[in-house]
Order: C-alpha cells, then sequence, then structure tokens
C-alpha cells in the first residue's frame, strides 16, 4: 500500500486495518510435529539397526545427536573430527555455529555411512546427491509410524525434562537453541560442550540406543 501511494495511486491507506476489523480476530491452531515417547524410542532404535539402506543410518543419527533433520541429510565428513560434529552458521536454523559431542555409537553409525556412501555427504540418494528432505519421513511413514523424524528432538527433551536433572542452559543447548542472549551471551562463550557430553552418554544408558 505505501508503494502505491509512493507512486501516486489513489489508494485507502486505512485499508488493512478496515479488513482486519472486518475480518474479526483470526484463530491461529498450533500443530506439532508428531513425535515418539520417549519410553518407545529404544525399541524403533533396536528395529531400525539391520535394516538395510542409508536412510535407516540416518535416523539413528538423527535420534543419537537430536539434531535437525536439514542439518542430519546434509552433513558431510568434513564437519567430522574425531569425536565432534561441528555445523557451520550457515547450516543452523540459529545462524551460529554449533557443535555436537559423537558417543561411541553415534560415531559407529557414521563409519558405517561412510563405507555405503562414495563422496563427501554423509547420507547419499541413489545418485549420489543427499538425501531429499521427506526420505526419513516417508521411510517411517510407509512402516506404518505416526511419528515424524523431527520429533525425536521434542522426544529427547521430554526425556531429559523428565528423567534428569539437567540443567535448563544444558537441555537447549544440546538442542542447538540459542539460549545466550544480550549481555550473558557477550560474557559467556562457553557451548557447554563437555557437559553435553555426559548428558548423550547418559542418554545412551539409560535408554540402551546401542
Amino acid at each position: 500500500m505505501q508503494y502505491s501511494a509512493a507512486l501516486g495511486l489513489d489508494v485507502d491507506m486505512q485499508a488493512t486495518m478496515k479488513a482486519r476489523a472486518l475480518l474479526g480476530k483470526q484463530a491461529h491452531k498450533v500443530e506439532h510435529i508428531p513425535s515418539m515417547p520417549y519410553q518407545d524410542v529404544s525399541k524403533f532404535y533396536q528395529w531400525l539397526k539391520p535394516e538395510p539402506g542409508v536412510v535407516p543410518l540416518a535416523l539413528r543419527c538423527l535420534i543419537l545427536t537430536v539434531a535437525r533433520t536439514t542439518e542430519v541429510r546434509l552433513a558431510r565428513f568434513d564437519e567430522i573430527e574425531d569425536d565432534v560434529w561441528t555445523l557451520s552458521g550457515e547450516r543452523t536454523k540459529t545462524g551460529q555455529k554449533h557443535r555436537i559431542p559423537l558417543t561411541k555409537e553415534a560415531l559407529s553409525v557414521l563409519q558405517a555411512a561412510r563405507e555405503q556412501s562414495n563422496n563427501e555427504n554423509l547420507f547419499n540418494a541413489v545418485r549420489g546427491k543427499p538425501m531429499s528432505d521427506m526420505a526419513m519421513s516417508l521411510f517411517m511413514k510407509r512402516e506404518g509410524y505416526e511419528a515424524r523424524p523431527h520429533g525425536f528432538r521434542a522426544s529427547f527433551r521430554t526425556w531429559v525434562e523428565e528423567q534428569t536433572d539437567t540443567p535448563f542452559e544444558v537441555k537447549e543447548s544440546a538442542l542447538g537453541h540459542a539460549v545466550d542472549a544480550g549481555v550473558v551471551g557477550a560474557y559467556q562463550r562457553s557451548d557447554r560442550l563437555e557437559k553435553r557430553r555426559v548428558l548423550g552418554s547418559r542418554l545412551i544408558r539409560a535408554t540402551r540406543l546401542r
């Protein structure tokens, strides 16, 4: 509307406000991505282990690292150094670098992915390109699961809330959420990697993800 007015067109600058008044209050329904109860994740993980193909490996990596689906499917070998997976700011939702500690189980999954890959990508589709953004979801749907891959982050967050006394900042950092803002962020430079490493090991032991 402002652009039209700047061009000299005859427009009603109150049109948007009037439309909102006529439409009334709009109901906004929040729809959560279906997640798997954390009590069932271990059984699902054990079922995935003998399944052939790259998609089950990607799902196992997703569960073990609680990374976002896009972060997993576009993962590259050069992002892995020793037992740490480092995502650049361009690869994260927050725009900030995110380091993910890797357990022995996660490293074994990545090694299996390396053996199946013929380029720098960890999880390739048939023609050597990274798997599509629907591959993991379609796999779970085809196997009869209502939960979706991104929901494993909620499964983890529920488990860590109900079963541990982990500090809020560590729980949120594990998910790659920005928790240090303003003055705190200016002084607090740690990404809590070692505390998250302990949490990852605890997750493995408690839920038998191995």
